[in-house]
């Protein structure tokens, strides 16, 4: 009975061992470029009922492997990539170990029909990229690209344009990975559509060598690719808007796009007199189409035209051109008080300043890139022409401390310049079977600059003879630079390599500034004026021999570049029938290092570089600059350079499980040597400026950025918390004693953006910046300002093809002068219907509804306190008309209100609600 018992438990447990007999699957997933897919869902199920068996998801590297039993039924694996798209393996049996080699997915590929159960990820962090899914975040329809970098988390777009993501300045924005109109992102930012982008990637900056040779990024700032949905890459696509409203304001834009395979083809044309709106805060720039920036001081009427083309010819040679023109003319009325700081008192200027400024210009650029094996090229040449026009009427008025009127100045200028500029670079990589490579660069930049001024002002002083002038100013500046980079690349292991190279940098400047008194005897201009005529030329050569160390691990990568700048610059001047020259020669250090660690979602950099530049040679000539009746500029020839040392700290994180987002950044910079006015104001407030050098300025800036979705049973909600902070101290001369400026600034922000299914868009925003100075050796200690800004945005999209938005905004500023506004409403609203299947929109729109709109600004500074008030667009309504005729793969579409929608749709409701 034992034996029996026996017996039975062994075949018993073989049964069971046999039963669940275990196999491996392994493999490697990479996108079409070649680099793995981290965190990649891995779902294996079975095919007959679509009953989950297990769950796995890809490394750092890309790679998975993972155990299933053994299988005699058909199954499939699903490859999911929240950026990149998914594919699915199907297979009849599994009885050993299986080995699926490299898996591409790519975004045209879409095997997946009703075993799909998936979602798509807002954010996802690859290496040292983050990529969001512009899906993920809602914008009004037809809104461009500008509008969507603004709904994403760390992205900050500026009054001047200026554009940072997580505190880091954006300095070139491609469109799948190729220039649009260039690479500074201008045109891209306001003419791209929302609707045809499938992900932004984030980014550092990198060099053309940089990106041949792999290796990582050594900058300071970042880049924005932008590439657009699959099925938008394969046909046409014409936009165009006409729009007339009150006050005779109008728009027209359009933009055509066509695509066949690597081919792109955009043309983009606009005119307006809405430029200086500023109307993209969030939704949509309202006047969309122009070429440029279109904010800014006063009314801008503006025009433009460009043609884009980017084609790739065969494996080895891809090409592109472009060339656009642009025509502006710009009135604004501006009225200044400025309050000037000293150390025993202040004193108070206003002013009044009446400008008009009228531009054309022309550029025209181009890009070749040949790879054949282990040599690469790229070369890029450009040119400019700008011709502009402008008149200036003004007055202004000075007070001391006591409010006795010390000077009074009136004036008119007309100006007239012509500017050409020609750049090219060119790039080279040539790599050698043992791995070791060499990197090339040349860069070549010529320009001139000829104007004509026309000036005719009065300036009276209180206890100093006045200043009257009628005269005719000639200037010709010339600007030629050339540059050469050379470096090669040794590896010793598979990680680590070393790089031996030199940089070699010439420049030429040369500044002639002729001044023509008025002849009344012969009503001509035939005296030159000695005292304000001056020559100036700069010869600065700088070689910079390096060398460099490398390693790049798995979680962990870094280099260390540590080389000198010699400097030799001749400075030379001829004023008031004298000459001046100055010979500058420095030999200074150069060091620059970059540690990363990356481990999963988590990614944390560190930087540090020692920065070092020589005067100009104005701040180095004992020339005076007598242009300004007000301040004189004199030049210091003991001047030492420039020297400071910058680190930066970052992280970042993303968990795809709780959707939610962190990234700090946190920089230093400190200068041991910097180059600072020194200034003196006499009585009659009249300033003489010159340079001097100081120690121990220093600037220190934070910026903390977190995002979370929550998404249920169609409804999402995204938040979106930042805090933007700074604390520096500035030193300067003023009336021959050192003063000290502490300056500080928090700026805390938060938006809520809830989607109710695809019906309405609620987006409620905060931004509070608190700036606050402290001084010594001035007539005041302290100095704050406090400024709060509530935004709302709705967009609703039912009944069936009407969209109504509406912004509405509230701003406040604790402290302007007298006669300045601190507070006003702002709410634009738009309407818009689509028919003929949203071929057609016909609407209108309603900017400044309350009336109450203005431009009134405070700028604090080491030296000043500014009020500024320009001239700003105010209440007007216009009614436009919008088409579309798109074809794609073949088949004729119209533009959609509708945003792509999660693939599979309920993954996410598993995360919580609300």
């Amino acid at each position: 009975m034992f034996k029996r018992i026996i017996s039975f438990l062994l075949f018993f447990s073989a049964l069971v061992t046999f039963a669940q007999e275990q196999f491996k699957i392994k493999g490697k997933i990479q996108d079409q470029i070649e680099l793995p897919l981290t965190d990649v869902s891995i779902i294996v199920g079975n095919k007959s009922d679509s009953i989950r068996i297990a769950t796995s998801s890809t490394d750092e590297e890309g790679n998975f492997i993972f155990e299933i039993p053994k299988r005699d039924t058909p199954f499939y694996i699903i490859f999911d990539d929240p950026m990149e798209g998914v594919t699915t393996r199907e297979f009849t049996k599994l009885t050993s170990d299986m080995d699926l080699g490299v898996i591409t997915i790519s975004p045209e590929i879409l095997q997946l029909k009703e075993v799909l159960i998936t979602t798509t990820d807002p954010v996802v962090i690859k290496s040292d990229t983050i990529e969001f899914n512009a899906s993920s975040y809602k914008v009004k329809p037809n809104a461009n690209l500008e509008a969507l970098l603004r709904e994403l988390p760390g992205v900050d777009i500026d009054d001047d344009g200026k554009l940072t993501v997580n505190g880091k300045e954006v300095n070139e924005i491609l469109i799948d990975g190729e220039p649009f109109f260039g690479t500074d992102g201008k045109i891209a930012l306001e003419n791209i559509p929302a609707d045809i982008i499938k992900k932004i990637q984030v980014s550092d900056y990198k060099t053309r060598n940089e990106k041949f040779s792999g290796e990582r990024s050594r900058s300071d700032k970042s880049s924005i690719n932008v590439t657009l949905k699959e099925d938008k890459k394969q046909g046409y696509m014409v936009k165009g808007t006409v729009g007339y409203g009150t006050d005779n304001r109008y728009e027209s834009n359009i933009m055509a796009n066509y695509f066949k395979g690597s081919r792109k083809i955009s043309l983009i044309g606009s005119s307006n007199d809405i430029a200086s709106t500023g109307l993209s805060n969030g939704a949509g720039s309202f006047g969309r189409g122009g070429i440029g920036r279109r904010r800014g001081n006063g009314i801008t009427n503006s025009s433009s035209i460009g043609l884009n083309y980017t084609d790739k010819i065969n494996d080895q040679l891809s090409v592109g051109a472009n060339y656009n023109f642009n025509h502006s003319y710009n009135k604004n009325d501006n009225y200044t008080r400025r309050e000037n700081l000293l150390p025993e008192n202040t004193y108070t200027e206003e002013s009044n300043t009446l400008s008009k400024t009228e531009t054309f210009g022309h550029n025209l650029g181009a890009t070749l890139e040949w790879n054949k094996n282990l040599t690469k090229i790229y070369f890029t040449p450009s040119f400019k022409l700008n011709r502009s026009s402008s008149s200036n009427k003004s007055d202004s008025q000075s007070w001391d401390a006591d409010g006795v009127l010390r000077n009074e100045s009136y004036g008119e200028t007309k100006r007239e310049s012509d500017t050409n500029t020609f750049d090219s670079q060119i790039s080279w990589y040539q790599g050698f079977k043992n791995k070791s490579y060499i990197n090339a660069n040349a860069d070549v930049s010529i320009g001139t600059t000829d104007s004509e001024n026309r000036i005719q002002q009065s300036t009276f002083f209180a206890n100093k003879p006045d200043d009257i002038r009628n005269q005719l100013n000639n200037t010709n500046n010339k600007t030629n630079s050339v540059g050469f980079d050379f470096n090669y690349n040794i590896p010793v292991t598979d990680s680590l390599k070393i790089a031996l190279g030199s940089r070699y940098a010439y420049s030429y400047k040369e500044n002639d500034d002729i001044t023509w008194d008025y002849d009344e005897l012969t009503d001509q201009f035939i005296g030159r004026n000695d005292l304000l005529s001056r020559y100036i030329e700069t010869t600065l050569n700088t070689f910079s021999p390096y060398a460099e160390i490398q390693l790049n691990k798995k979680k962990f990568s870094g280099n260390i570049k540590a080389g000198t700048n010699i400097y030799n610059q001749d400075n030379f001047g001829f004023y008031n029938n004298e000459n001046y020259f100055l010979n500058v020669k420095e030999v200074l250090p150069s060091l620059q290092s970059t540690i990363r660690y990356q481990a999963g979602n988590n990614s944390l950099a560190f930087n540090y570089q020692y920065n070092t530049s020589i005067a100009s040679t104005n701040q180095l000539l004992a020339i005076e600059n007598l242009s300004n009746p007000l301040v004189t500029y004199v030049g210091n020839p003991d001047l030492n350079p420039n020297k400071s040392h910058q680190l930066s700290l970052n992280f970042s994180n993303f968990d795809r499980k709780t959707r939610q987002g962190l990234n700090a950044n946190l920089t230093y910079n400190y200068n041991t040597s910097s180059i600072v006015n020194y200034s003196e104001v006499d009585e009659n407030l009249m300033t003489i400026s010159s340079y001097t050098n100081v120690e121990g300025n220093y600037r220190l800036n934070g910026n903390l950025f977190y995002s979370k979705q929550l998404s249920k049973s169609g409804n999402k909600l995204n938040l979106n918390v930042g805090l933007n902070s700074s604390y520096a101290r500035q030193q300067g001369y003023r009336n021959s004693r050192l003063y000290t400026a502490y300056n500080s600034t928090i700026s805390p922000n938060i938006r809520f953006t809830w989607n109710w299914i695809d019906y309405v868009t609620i987006s409620p925003s905060y931004n509070f910046r608190f700036t606050n100075s402290k001084y010594e050796n001035y007539s005041i200690d302290q100095q704050s300002n406090t400024t709060h800004s509530f935004n709302l945005r709705t967009i609703t999209t039912r009944p069936k093809n009407l969209t109504w938005t509406n912004e509405l905004s509230y701003n406040n500023n604790s402290r302007m002068a007298a006669g300045f506004r601190r507070d006003f409403f702002l709410w634009n609203m738009q309407m818009m219907y689509s028919f003929f299947d949203n071929k057609i929109e016909a609407g209108f729109k309603i900017y400044d509804i309350l009336n109450q709109n203005n431009s009134y600004t405070r700028t604090i500074s080491d030296e000043f306190i500014s009020d500024q008030r320009n001239t700003i667009l105010t209440r007007f309504i216009m009614f436009s008309l919008t088409f579309n005729l798109n074809q794609f793969g073949g088949k004729s579409t119209a533009s959609s209100n509708e945003f792509d929608r999660p693939r599979g749709g309920n993954r996410g409701s598993r995360m919580g609600g609300f």
